[in-house]
């Protein structure tokens, strides 16, 4: 994967709130995933690996669902899918 322009990838901002929401103390949903102890594996730290993961999977309109919501942001744990498959996610 080519290693410039990563805010204009189609993954990048998906990544950057799920890196916000695990550790930013100031995100709106710190206190539901970082403040529980959701943390993003150290692989998908990096940006470019994350997508190298998830992208192949990847379709306009999914969204990233953690499969056991106990659990962090892994590529073994997490997937895409419909609104509606994620709100039966609880």
């Amino acid at each position: 994967m080519k290693k410039t322009n990563r805010k204009s990838h189609a993954l990048y901002s998906r990544w950057n709130n799920i890196i916000s929401r695990c550790y930013n103390k100031n995100s709106k949903d710190y206190k539901w995933y970082g403040g529980i102890g959701i943390r993003v594996c150290d692989r998908w730290l990096d940006f470019f690996l994350f997508a190298e993961d998830m992208y192949p999977s990847y379709q306009e309109g999914l969204t990233l669902d953690r499969k056991e919501n106990d659990k962090g942001y892994s590529k073994d744990n997490c997937r895409w899918v419909t609104m509606k498959t994620q709100n039966q996610n609880t």
